[in-house]
């Protein structure tokens, strides 16, 4: 029986790492306290003062001792457990972020290197071990200069293509010393295969998962031995990519960066809200407080957009909450896009509690002048819009809490509190 694997001139083959910050937030909280980043107990909350606070990151002895680990909300962490919460510090992180970035780029160029979230990078040093030696060696050359400079202690995913160093990683490298991995197609019985959880495969959520088990798939054995023409069927070119990846095959090049074409591009908010929302008022406000900021990043950018499209996720995980979206006449004023939203969150809402809210404008284009509709009077439109413009002007030179809608004020709104967060933390 022939295999994906069988001809190796057709497989991807460089030298690439995952390299990730073990417990970035919390690593940079114990620092900051003296304290050594595996030893300390401490927890990155959100929100300390309220009870629906969520951990955003935990040390490794904080997840160990007491379960504690990113989502964790307030309220399941009980005031006898020896956790020192702290708030978070977006501002430090990302300064924090960039600086360990500049140790990976010493060892590969712009073009080969790929931060890929706050605390977790790509490079590839397929032609950097003339200068720097070995995959092993560059790893701990990365992890020893990091950890010098800065305290922080990375681990190391390595792999023939950026999938097999991200599994390696996650699935390997972090879980003991010297916090390195490497995986090749060489291992794949023994390492892919190994992988217990669907959801512990990189690209697999709970949903996929969840339509992959319906077919009798329970595993990343069973999905590298599965049909590739049923799964192409059931779920299109997903299914090619999900029946490569279950063999260690990724294509992806770290030189081709997505660019969005014009008309997907989008701006977009969202919230993770600190209690249930239960009434319509307090939705709708929150969503107007949103759409607002959306309408304001569209004029700060000097672009309009056509299409609007709002998630709701309810507080119970049992109900998925629901997602909407109309097309609009062109625009960029706020009240255009507070009126939309609220007429696709009162379409859909079955009267749930809410805890997710996000607003997204699509189909975006500049804005060399803006739409009358036929159902305002020309001056008011036109009114409207330079009144945008004064707001923006306003809360630009003197901060948003300057000059705040009146409903802010109200029991649901969370802008005047959330004003000059990074990241929705504080800096």
């Amino acid at each position: 029986m022939s295999t994906p694997l069988d001809d190796p001139q057709r497989l991807p083959i460089h030298d690439i790492m995952c390299i990730d910050c073990k417990s970035f937030y919390a690593s940079t909280e114990a620092i900051r306290r003296g304290e050594f980043p595996l030893a300390a107990k401490v927890a990155v909350l959100s929100n300390e003062e309220s009870n629906g606070g969520l951990v955003l990151a935990a040390s490794p002895n904080t997840k160990r001792d007491y379960h504690v680990k990113l989502g964790t909300r307030r309220f399941e962490i009980d005031d006898q457990m020896d956790i020192e919460l702290v708030e978070p510090r977006m501002a430090d992180y990302i300064k924090l972020n960039y600086k360990i970035n500049r140790v990976y780029r010493s060892f590969t160029d712009d073009n080969h290197w790929y931060p890929y979230s706050v605390d977790e990078s790509f490079i590839d040093v397929t032609r950097s071990h003339s200068l720097f030696g070995s995959n092993e060696e560059i790893a701990a050359k990365i992890q020893e200069e990091v950890f010098q400079k800065y305290g922080i202690i990375t681990t190391v995913g390595i792999g023939q293509n950026p999938l097999q160093a991200k599994l390696a990683l996650d699935n390997d490298a972090k879980y003991q010393e010297p916090w390195r991995a490497s995986w090749t197609y060489e291992d794949v019985p023994e390492t892919i295969w190994q992988i217990k959880n669907l959801t512990d495969f990189w690209s697999i959520g709970d949903k996929t998962a969840a339509k992959l088990e319906a077919i009798g798939i329970h595993s990343i054995y069973d999905l590298a031995h599965a049909d590739r023409g049923k799964l192409h069927a059931r779920f299109g070119v997903l299914g090619d990519a999900l029946f490569f990846h279950a063999w260690g095959i990724d294509y992806s090049d770290l030189t081709k960066r997505y660019l969005p074409r014009p008309e997907n591009k989008g701006y977009g908010n969202s919230q993770v809200l600190m209690r249930d929302y239960v009434t319509k008022r307090d939705i709708e406000v929150v969503l107007s407080e949103i759409a607002d900021q959306v309408a304001t990043r569209l004029r700060k950018h000097h672009v309009q957009g056509e299409v609007v499209s709002v998630g709701i996720g309810y507080a119970n995980a049992e109900e998925r909450g629901f997602g909407a979206q109309m097309h609009i006449d062109a625009t960029s004023r706020s009240d255009d896009i507070i009126s939309a939203a609220r007429r696709l969150f009162e379409s859909k809402w079955n009267g749930q509690p809410v805890r997710n809210v996000s607003v997204r404008v699509n189909r975006v284009s500049k804005a060399a002048g803006f739409q009358l509709n036929l159902f305002d009077p020309p001056e008011k439109q036109t009114a409207d819009m330079a009144l945008d413009q004064v707001v923006d002007k306003i809360r630009s030179k003197y901060g948003y809490k300057s000059l705040v809608r009146g409903y802010s004020k109200e029991a649901g709104g969370t802008a005047i509190d959330r004003a000059g967060l990074v990241g929705g933390h504080h800096g």
